[in-house]
């Protein structure tokens, strides 16, 4: 592909991008949820398209035979609804483009993103149908279709390795509440029985050991469960379910900061288990414990 016409609404790769050239089929377009009414005439065409969550899961959708801009606010399964972030559309010029066509490149759309982003939220087709053997026989396209859709496939990758790192576009959160820059430190906690890995950030200035403020931090990875037999196990699993619904905990990762009144509290939300944050919790730097700080 040649000629490849680059536009950056706000003047830089942040904001909103649209990517055009006179031999591709397709128009991409990235933009935050947020301003997608800017953009609902390039949105009102059928194609295929991303949706983006946290910094590291995408969910791959086709229009089918509604347009991008409707089907990417219709109902998808699970928290996807309430936690992308980002759109990026591949909008299609030919509006003769067939179902079938868009599910066989949905399909090969999403194995790229089985094999290039940690997390792929879309469940149909099935990560094991992902492939060119199963598309090439599933969607009852001739071998011409089938030509046609492997040259938008090329088109839309091309058009992705120029969006690089910036097609994440993460939306700006609010600092967590502050603490002072003096008595605090950067903590962390890893557990490969209970695949969890998470960092806090914990108050140090209080002279004793019991309760003080910690905010675990985006990106943290909870257990895949929650034990009942400790005390305060029915408030993580309330907790854990109310982020879930928020689209702050997606996948068992964090995206956002959370605050917790205790060491102890995060720590039991972390490893979905009882928890000593004195004992549990360790420097980032130094791997000494919060006890020894204390």
């Amino acid at each position: 592909m040649n000629r490849l016409s680059i536009y950056l609404a706000d003047g830089t790769f942040d904001g909103p991008i649209t990517m055009s050239s006179p031999a591709s089929s397709f128009t991409a377009i990235r933009v935050r949820r947020d301003d997608m009414d800017q953009y609902v005439e390039d949105l009102n065409k059928p194609g295929i398209y991303l949706l983006l969550i946290g910094n590291d899961t995408v969910y791959v959708g086709q229009s089918g035979l509604d347009t991008i801009g409707k089907r990417a606010i219709n109902t998808h399964s699970g928290s996807i609804d309430s936690s992308w972030h980002t759109l990026v559309a591949f909008a299609c010029k030919e509006t003769t483009i067939s179902s079938n066509e868009l599910l066989y490149i949905e399909n090969a759309m999403c194995e790229y993103a089985h094999a290039n982003y940690p997390h792929c939220a879309t469940t149909s087709p099935a990560k094991a149908n992902c492939n060119t053997a199963y598309r090439n026989s599933h969607y009852h396209l001739g071998s011409s279709s089938i030509h046609t859709c492997n040259a938008y496939i090329k088109d839309i990758l091309f058009y992705i390795q120029h969006f690089g790192k910036s097609i994440f576009v993460l939306p700006e959160n609010p600092d967590p509440d502050p603490i002072d820059d003096e008595h605090h430190a950067l903590f962390y906690f890893k557990s490969a029985a209970r695949d969890t890995d998470g960092k806090a950030v914990i108050l140090i200035h209080q002279g004793h050991t019991r309760r003080r403020k910690t905010v675990l931090k985006a990106g943290s990875k909870v257990s895949t469960d929650v034990l009942t037999a400790f005390e305060g196990s029915e408030r993580v699993k309330e907790l854990r379910k109310q982020y879930e619904n928020e689209g702050k905990l997606v996948n068992r990762v964090l995206q956002v900061d959370i605050s917790f009144d205790s060491q102890s509290g995060a720590g039991q939300f972390l490893n979905g288990g009882s928890f000593d944050g004195n004992s549990g919790w360790k420097t980032v730097n130094g791997n000494v414990k919060l006890k020894e700080l204390l």
